[in-house]
């Protein structure tokens, strides 16, 4: 299977969305991580892959993905800290 070019994090923008509605449109960082993980039934093996950092690079393209979502307007970081 040929791996697509560009931003890998745009595949998680939709479900983040999704799970925020289903919070009834608040949530922490990392509870919103894991039921996108959840949501789209990311196998282990894909969680462990890390980055350079050490980082788990999905929960990276994740978090990138609500930055984006918070940058074009669609959520509001404003909130308390982790919300």
């Amino acid at each position: 299977m040929k791996k697509s070019k560009g931003p890998q994090f745009i595949k998680f923008l939709n479900p983040i969305l999704e799970v925020l509605k289903e919070l009834d449109g608040s949530g922490n960082s990392n509870e919103v991580k894991d039921l996108v993980i959840e949501k789209l039934k990311i196998p282990e093996k894909e969680l462990e892959v890390k980055l350079k950092s050490g980082a788990s690079r999905i929960k990276n393209q994740i978090a990138w993905a609500r930055i984006y979502l918070v940058k074009s307007g669609f959520l509001d970081d404003s909130s308390e800290r982790g919300i």
